[in-house]
């Protein structure tokens, strides 16, 4: 037996796959598509072919670049609105902050917080209707006289007798009975303030002020007493003005 045949039939299969991978090779290169080998490979196709091909390519090409420009520019705008967004988020929260704090002055909403409770009572020492009655009478006067004093002394909300005290406010009698915009309110008289107990209380009771006048005809007139918290409501008369008008300029 001739060993060098018997070699040759044992590795007969390496031309064969060697071919093969040669022709598959080049078939793999001829088949990329590159942007080098694009227009070369249209001219090997028909005239109508290669124009499909190309206004095929050329369309899909001109319609990516499209999209891409309308996603910048949705996305761009995307970004301006969450900005705008934002900047009026943080716009309003100013504005209603601004409201709040008006109204609060204004006396057009609820407050809450620490003050002082006074109580005005008509003495029963002497008759009503004698000289000396008349001052046993709590009187218009004084409530307003009051009401100034504990704004003087920083109150930032007050109530009469459940009546939110506004700067339209007024106070009056009506023979022995207060008014208070023109509601009549009788004896006692609760005067509720909210503001700093302690400053409220010592401006009431300064030497010669309005409550030592009172005091001089019955002590038993005026009452006065710290809050830790109370609540005044807001006003809650008519805010229509007929005749005053914001200008323009």
């Amino acid at each position: 037996m001739n060993p060098f045949a018997t070699r040759m039939h044992a590795n007969n299969w390496i031309v064969p796959v060697s071919v093969l991978s040669m022709v598959l090779g080049f078939m793999v290169m001829t088949a990329s598509i590159t942007d080098k080998t694009r227009a070369s490979r249209l001219g090997l196709l028909g005239a109508a072919q290669a124009g499909r091909v190309a206004s095929g390519t050329l369309d899909l090409q001109n319609e990516f670049l499209k999209i891409s420009e309308e996603v910048k520019s949705l996305r761009a705008e995307n970004d301006r609105l969450q900005k705008a967004i934002g900047d009026r988020t943080q716009a309003t929260k100013v504005l209603n902050e601004g409201i709040q704090q008006a109204k609060a002055f204004a006396g057009l909403t609820d407050l809450q917080g620490p003050g002082v409770k006074v109580t005005l009572t008509d003495s029963h020492r002497t008759p009503i209707g004698t000289i000396q009655g008349n001052d046993s009478i709590i009187h218009d006067v004084d409530v307003l006289r009051v009401t100034n004093e504990l704004f003087a002394s920083g109150a930032e909300a007050i109530d009469v007798n459940g009546h939110r005290v506004v700067s339209t406010t007024s106070f009056r009698c009506v023979g022995p009975v207060i008014h208070v915009d023109g509601v009549p309110v009788a004896s006692p008289v609760i005067i509720r303030a909210i503001g700093d107990p302690a400053a409220m209380e010592g401006g009431l009771n300064l030497p010669l002020g309005v409550l030592a006048e009172i005091r001089q005809t019955d002590p038993a007139m005026v009452q006065i007493e710290q809050v830790k918290d109370m609540r005044i409501a807001a006003y809650g008369g008519s805010t229509e003005r007929k005749f005053a008008k914001v200008p323009h300029s």
